[in-house]
């Protein structure tokens, strides 16, 4: 963030530096599923809240899902008793083609009843995998519908009874378990702060430079921004930062 006075850029030598208190991170939320709002959580705005906030609804998606797994135990069933008939018509085959009271007629006719066999069992087994793969593409859907937050819920932007779609805008969350400030430093000034301890108001700080912006600020063309991060009770803030042995 930049400097709040300009004045104080220019007296930052002798009383320090001077920075707004900011969210370490800000998320904007987009939503990844479509679908009509079935329920919102308004009481997590401007809360700690880790559970679901916004559910959309997933009522036919669940229906769906009981059907797919009943036709895949149902396919899983017949997959059992096809394996077991491929092996028995193997096994005759394998007789059948050893046996010179056979003719290559009847040879080939149990051959082919075995290939067949094969052919419906490897069919079986297409099936369900592809049955699986629905299965797992529903789920993942189903779990898009409930849409939770660990962060800070900042602004939620949705309302029972609206309908979303793909990337529609739906939070604000916040990561507050530790800030960053913004100041801006001279050019000339960059290496002797790099070693030194971090101030807040007066009192020393567990503040830490995390990022220095080794490109001249836009506006204050003789110094970069650097970014310190930390821990402080309050966000928005205005506070002084000093560098000190």
């Amino acid at each position: 963030m930049r400097l709040i006075y300009s004045s104080l850029l220019t007296s930052s030598l002798l009383f320090g530096y001077y920075g707004k208190v900011e969210p370490y991170q800000i998320y904007n939320i987009k939503s990844d599923i479509s679908g009509k709002v079935v329920d919102v959580n308004k009481s997590a705005e401007a809360t700690n809240y880790n559970g679901v906030v916004i559910k959309i609804d997933d009522y036919q998606n669940r229906i769906d899902l009981k059907n797919y797994q009943i036709q895949l135990k149902n396919l899983e069933n017949i997959e059992k008793s096809q394996e077991a008939i491929v092996k028995r018509k193997k096994r005759i085959y394998e007789i059948y083609k050893t046996l010179k009271t056979k003719s290559q007629n009847d040879k080939d006719l149990k051959f082919y009843d075995y290939q067949n066999s094969l052919i419906t069992l490897n069919q079986t087994k297409n099936s369900i995998s592809n049955l699986k793969s629905q299965i797992k593409k529903l789920k993942d859907t189903i779990s898009k519908k409930s849409i939770s937050f660990k962060n800070y819920i900042y602004s939620i932007k949705v309302n029972k009874g609206e309908y979303v779609n793909l990337s529609s805008f739906i939070a604000i969350t916040m990561d507050i378990k530790k800030v960053k400030i913004d100041i801006y430093i001279p050019i000339n000034k960059i290496d002797e702060i790099k070693n030194k301890k971090i101030y807040i108001n007066n009192k020393l700080s567990n503040f830490k430079i995390d990022k220095i912006y080794k490109v001249a600020d836009s506006k204050y063309i003789t110094s970069y921004k650097v970014e310190i991060v930390g821990q402080y009770p309050k966000i928005s803030d205005i506070v002084k930062v000093e560098f000190k042995d």
